[in-house]
């Protein structure tokens, strides 16, 4: 008597119900290969992401004392709130701030998070030339973390 699975090595067309051997085999390691793609895939997480980033004041006002035109404000503090997607405060970020001559002591304003997600700028300076509303770019970095939109100061020239 011949064992079973001897006959299946002759018969290519042999298989389950009909269908070619070959056939099942091919189906069976996609339905393997299929689960371990899916079970690795479902234990990725998100990225963690920058979500809310909050200036205070929300608005700086430029003053001309002389009246020669240029707008002039010293001593400004600007503190930045940054938290995360699930509203955690994001320690060690990089926060910079760009536009209306904003300067300290000369230089661009930059600063890290603290454990509270807050950057403090204190003795900073604008300037603006003529009437007219200004922006003062809050930008917002760290490694690791993505950031979605970008936050503005408004600076209004009085």
């Amino acid at each position: 008597m011949r064992v079973w699975w001897k006959r299946l090595r002759k018969d290519r067309n042999g298989g389950i119900e009909g269908l070619p051997l070959q056939l099942m085999i091919m189906v069976m390691v996609a339905g393997i290969g299929s689960a371990i793609i899916i079970g690795w895939m479902g234990g990725l997480n998100a990225p963690q992401s920058i979500s809310s980033v909050i200036a205070e004041p929300s608005e700086i006002v430029l003053g001309d004392e002389n009246g020669d035109g240029i707008y002039v404000s010293e001593g400004i503090e600007i503190t930045i709130t940054v938290s995360d997607q699930d509203g955690n405060a994001v320690v060690g970020a990089s926060v910079s701030l760009d536009g209306s001559s904003i300067s300290d002591a000369g230089r661009m304003p930059h600063a890290t998070t603290d454990s509270k997600g807050q950057a403090s700028f204190d003795g900073l300076s604008a300037q603006r030339t003529g009437r007219g509303m200004g922006l003062i770019t809050v930008t917002v970095a760290k490694s690791g973390m993505a950031y979605s939109g970008t936050t503005s100061i408004p600076v209004i020239c009085e």
